[in-house]
């Protein structure tokens, strides 16, 4: 009589206070940084974003009628596609900072931690193109680590572009294109070479690995990117040229912040999707998974 669905939220003392503490040091820490509060609708309409939405979430979603309009609403699944939406309608002088702390719901089967309701705290900032915006966007994501007391931690840069260059040069159709990009996500260079793939991209692949990895020296916006960020914070940087989100994301530059095996905070750039609605908009951001972190703080305090 006492059941309650699997993959939601329920949390007692002291984990409901560090979640409640973490997201206003979070959300105080945005705003002082010129970062606006926002705060999206628990339901939309279907039909107003599932075009636009990341294709793996088209099939987890949590549906409900309209009883008003007789049209199908869905529980947010993605933030970010509902701050670029009203961004892009909105009256608003450019660039565009805003944050936000709120629940995500997706219908997935819970395994390994993943829930079906969790707690999202990002920021997201429109207007500003490349390297200045990703510089302020993975540094808010530092300072925010650090000022929930994080220190031992890591940042890894990639670039979704160099991999869609390398299947443009050697003209892979898409089925080849796909299962490349799965294989590179997977760090499977083995069962790349195994695949019948031409040795001229075989040999650029592996060329991409060696010249990937911690506090490397070299040209392009990676490099550039990393050295910013270890200047700034003496932090270390693994730049991963042997990269590619699978399925796809974020395009262009993106990131991610990682304590041992743990993921802290998931960013990148995202203008694809100002593209989709109607005109380009450089655009990039981050989120944090408040549930995983706070989980990860109370263990620590234990």
């Amino acid at each position: 009589m006492n059941r309650i669905p699997s993959g939601v939220v329920l949390f007692f003392e002291p984990l409901s206070s560090i979640r409640r503490e973490a997201e206003n040091k979070l959300i105080s820490l945005f705003k002082d940084s010129g970062y606006s509060e926002i705060i999206t609708p628990t339901f939309v309409y279907e039909d107003s974003v599932s075009e636009f939405l990341f294709e793996p979430l088209k099939n987890k979603l949590f549906k409900i009628v309209d009883k008003n309009s007789g049209q199908t609403m869905i529980l947010r699944a993605d933030i970010t596609l509902q701050i670029t939406q009203a961004v892009m309608l909105g009256d608003f002088d450019f660039p565009v900072r805003v944050c936000y702390a709120q629940n995500v719901y997706r219908d997935i089967k819970e395994y390994l931690g993943k829930k079906r309701e969790f707690r999202q705290v990002g920021v997201e900032l429109f207007g500003i193109k490349e390297l200045d915006a990703d510089e302020e966007i993975i540094s808010l994501a530092v300072e925010g680590l650090k000022r929930l007391g994080f220190d031992d931690f890591f940042v890894r840069i990639g670039d979704t572009y160099i991999l869609k260059e390398l299947i443009s040069k050697y003209n892979l159709s898409k089925e080849k294109a796909d299962r490349l990009m799965f294989l590179v996500n997977k760090k499977n260079l083995s069962d790349i070479e195994k695949e019948g793939y031409e040795e001229g991209l075989i040999s650029e692949l592996k060329e991409l690995q060696e010249r990937s990895g911690f506090d490397r020296d070299g040209d392009g916006e990676i490099f550039e990117l990393a050295k910013r960020i270890q200047k700034k914070f003496g932090l270390s940087v693994f730049c991963d040229l042997f990269y590619c989100e699978y399925p796809m994301y974020h395009h262009g530059i993106a990131f991610e912040i990682l304590a041992k095996d743990k993921k802290l905070a998931v960013g990148g750039r995202y203008g694809n999707i100002t593209k989709q609605l109607g005109k380009y908009i450089p655009a990039t951001g981050f989120a944090i998974n408040l549930d995983e972190v706070s989980q990860i703080l109370f263990e620590r305090r234990k």
